[in-house]
């Protein structure tokens, strides 16, 4: 199953968890108590494949990822007939990895959801045949039925793109009617961990199509919905919108009354960092960070308040670049400072990942189509690992500066997520800030200045 990304989030709040379940419910702000339900299904052979129906020996295994070990939560083996049963332990409710195996060889994978008291049934025959395992149950109806709209949406979108009725008013409809089907999912499968999902990706989705039906759903959404503060960080930009920043900042003040935890609370106070930081009004940002920092001690939001403040103080558009003087991996000198007259794109990465090697080729193209004359690009490794380096560019060519190990101008850009790119103009000024998966939008932007000249 394809996990649905609820949009661009902000840079303070860049956060990525891999796990294996891929999903993260849990908002406690301590262990809550661990979840049990029930498990069975009939695992059998295609009898053109194996006539003798004799099913044992299918071993499945529901499992989560700790640290990259696996974690048994539930564990059967069938019997002659095929038929296994098993009550599954996991310590939240939410989504974990299901392996079906005979003889040592895996046969499937997929996910299942655990949530206390649910029943679930699995029956398969193998082979597959390109066929996927469906579970029954109330929970994993409901998270299907979740997924089918996502897919259901994209697909219609880009059915509009390739038809050329790309319209306003008919993405506008499609969109309504998405997010009416993602609301109502709570009443079709009631408590269901989709359905609080969905009706959280409603007002997100619709933030920026139906500003004012986002925030009406928002003021229904309960507090406990796993979600509660993603939709409100996307109802403030929708209030935004329509009535201006204090009325998103209202709006926050009344969310904040509404929740059920320090967690929640101390995530709508970031939301109201960012909040301030729309409005440039800088100090009252910094007042919120401070107020943090004191409320929230000897927790990760300390922490993050304490970054968000080292960024308004050094980092913002406009501010002088902070300067740095390192050597680059051919032993020559480098420093900032050297590289005033040109646009420098100062860039954060380790070379082993993913997302950073599939965005080579518009950073490469960003130093072809505006030349050595007008960009230098500086990227700074965070793997230690000289070797590792060396051998990433051994079968690639990656124009611009290269420094491996560079923690301390790491530290300096407040880097915390990779990929993170810099602009900084010809006069040493930071334009803009690009973390994750941005590159499209870095390579839009470079782009346009050399339309420019």
């Amino acid at each position: 199953m394809n996990e649905p990304v609820g949009g661009v989030r902000r840079v303070l709040l860049y956060c990525v968890i891999a796990t294996m379940s891929g999903l993260s419910c849990a908002r406690a702000e301590q262990s809550p108590p661990q979840v049990q339900s029930s498990f069975e299904g009939t695992i059998s052979v295609r009898p053109e494949v194996d006539p003798s129906k004799d099913y044992r020996g299918f071993e499945v295994l529901v499992a989560q990822s700790e640290e990259g070990q696996p974690d048994t939560l539930g564990y059967a083996v069938t019997d002659s007939s095929g038929y296994f049963s098993m009550q599954v332990t996991a310590p939240v409710r939410g989504m974990y990895g299901l392996v079906i195996s005979r003889l040592g060889q895996i046969l499937a994978s997929g996910r299942i959801i655990i949530a206390d008291g649910d029943s679930a049934s699995l029956v398969v025959a193998f082979p597959l045949n390109g066929r996927t395992m469906r579970i029954r149950s109330l929970e994993n109806s409901a998270w299907q039925a979740y997924q089918n709209t996502l897919a259901q949406h994209e697909r219609e979108l880009v059915e509009l793109v390739q038809s050329g009725a790309y319209e306003e008013e008919a993405v506008n409809a499609r969109f309504s009617q998405t997010t009416m089907i993602l609301w109502d999912l709570q009443q079709t499968f009631p408590n269901s961990m989709a359905g609080e999902l969905a009706a959280a990706e409603a007002i997100v989705m619709g933030s920026g199509w139906n500003d004012s039906l986002a925030i009406s759903r928002m003021r229904e959404l309960s507090s406990s919905n796993a979600r509660f503060t993603d939709a409100v960080r996307s109802a403030r930009h929708a209030q935004a919108r329509l009535a201006g920043q204090s009325a998103a900042l209202a709006l926050l003040n009344e969310m904040t009354e509404r929740t059920e935890s320090s967690v929640q609370r101390a995530e709508i106070a970031s939301e109201r960092v960012l909040a301030h930081m729309d409005s440039s009004q800088f100090d009252a940002a910094l007042a919120v960070t401070q107020a943090m920092q004191e409320d929230f001690a000897d927790t990760h939001w300390s922490t993050w308040a304490e970054r968000a403040t080292y960024e308004i103080q050094n980092l913002l558009p406009g501010m002088e670049a902070p300067n740095f003087s390192v050597r680059d991996a051919n032993g020559d000198s480098l420093s900032l400072q050297d590289l005033r007259g040109k646009h420098v794109i100062l860039e954060f990465y380790r070379p082993e990942d993913d997302l950073y090697q599939r965005e080579l080729p518009g950073r490469n193209n960003i130093f072809t189509v505006l030349g050595a004359d007008q960009v230098e690009i500086v990227s700074i490794s965070m793997q230690p690992d000289t070797l590792v380096n060396e051998g990433f560019f051994e079968e690639r060519i990656v124009p611009g500066r290269h420094v491996y190990g560079g923690r301390d101008v790491a530290q300096q850009y407040n880097v915390h997520v990779l990929p993170t790119r810099y602009v900084i103009d010809p006069e040493g000024n930071l334009v803009n800030k690009y973390v994750g998966g941005t590159m499209a939008a870095l390579y839009e932007y470079m782009v346009g200045l050399s339309e420019q000249q």
